[in-house]
C-alpha cells in the first residue's frame, strides 16, 4: 500500500516506545497516541496508558520493567523472526533476507543489534519505499509476531513484573525450535500458517509495554489489513 508521512512518523514514534526507554518517552507517547486519534480510537486507548504510566515513571524505573518485560521474558523477546520461527533456521534465513533488504534500500541499522528487533524493523518499514515486499513483510511478519506477544498466556508460571497481570505475551510451547512459519523469497517473505486466538484482556492493570504492543498491532492491522 502507498503510506504517507503520517505513517512513517507513527511506526518511528512506536520504534522509539517500544526501543531501550530514554528521557523523552512520555512526550513521543503522547504524539503517538494524537495522530492515532480517532483514526484508530482502540490504540488511542491503549497509548494513553502507556502514556500515563511513562509520565509518572521515573527513566530507570521504566528500564527495570522494560528489561523484565522484553529481556527477560522469552514470551515477549522484541525479536519478529524469534516470535515467528523460535531459534531455528528458518529465523537465521530470515535475518539474511533481512539484512538482504536493508542493504537494497541503504537502510542503516544498528551494528550492536540484531536485524529482527522489533524497534529496527518498524524503522526500516517507516522509510521503506519497496512497496508490495515490505507490505507483505508487516503483513506476514510484523502483525502475526505481534499477535504472538500479545495473546493472552496460558498459564500464569511466567515471570512478570509484580506490579502487573500476567497478559503479557502467548505461551511459547512452539519455541522450541519447531516454528510454525515458511521462509519463501530467498529467505525474507513469510507465511505464516498458525493463528493463536487474540482473547481480550480486561484485566484490572495491564502491563504498559503490552499496551503499546497492542496499539501497534492494531494500527498495523487496521492500516495493512482493512
Amino acid at each position: 500500500m502507498r503510506r504517507h508521512s503520517r505513517h512513517e512518523r507513527i511506526l518511528g514514534l512506536f520504534a522509539d516506545l517500544l526501543d531501550y526507554p530514554a528521557p523523552g518517552l512520555a512526550r513521543k507517547a503522547a504524539e503517538c497516541e494524537a495522530l492515532v486519534g480517532t483514526a484508530a480510537p482502540v490504540a488511542a486507548a491503549f497509548l494513553h496508558g502507556f502514556r500515563s504510566f511513562a509520565e509518572e515513571t521515573p527513566v530507570g524505573k521504566l528500564e527495570e520493567i522494560y528489561s523484565g518485560f522484553f529481556d527477560l521474558n522469552p514470551i515477549c523477546h522484541p525479536y519478529v523472526g524469534y516470535q515467528l520461527f523460535g531459534e531455528n533456521y528458518k529465523r537465521s534465513s530470515f535475518l539474511l533476507g533481512l539484512k538482504a533488504r536493508y542493504l537494497a534500500e541503504a537502510f542503516q541499522a544498528s551494528a550492536n543489534e540484531i536485524p529482527d528487533r522489533l524497534s529496527t524493523v518498524l524503522r526500516f518499514v517507516a522509510q521503506s519505499r519497496a512497496g508490495a515486499s515490505t507490505d507483505e513483510l508487516v503483513r506476514e511478519g510484523l502483525i502475526p509476531a505481534l499477535e504472538r506477544m500479545t495473546t493472552k498466556p496460558e498459564s500464569s508460571d511466567h515471570d512478570h513484573h509484580p506490579e502487573f497481570d500476567g497478559d503479557t505475551g502467548v505461551e511459547r510451547k512452539q519455541l522450541d525450535g519447531h516454528g510454525h512459519g515458511e521462509v519463501l523469497g530467498g529467505g525474507f517473505l513469510l507465511q505464516a500458517s498458525e493463528h493463536d486466538d487474540h482473547p481480550g484482556s480486561g484485566e484490572e492493570r495491564p502491563h504498559p509495554y503490552h499496551q503499546a504492543l497492542e496499539a501497534l498491532r492494531v494500527v498495523l492491522h487496521e492500516t495493512w489489513q482493512a
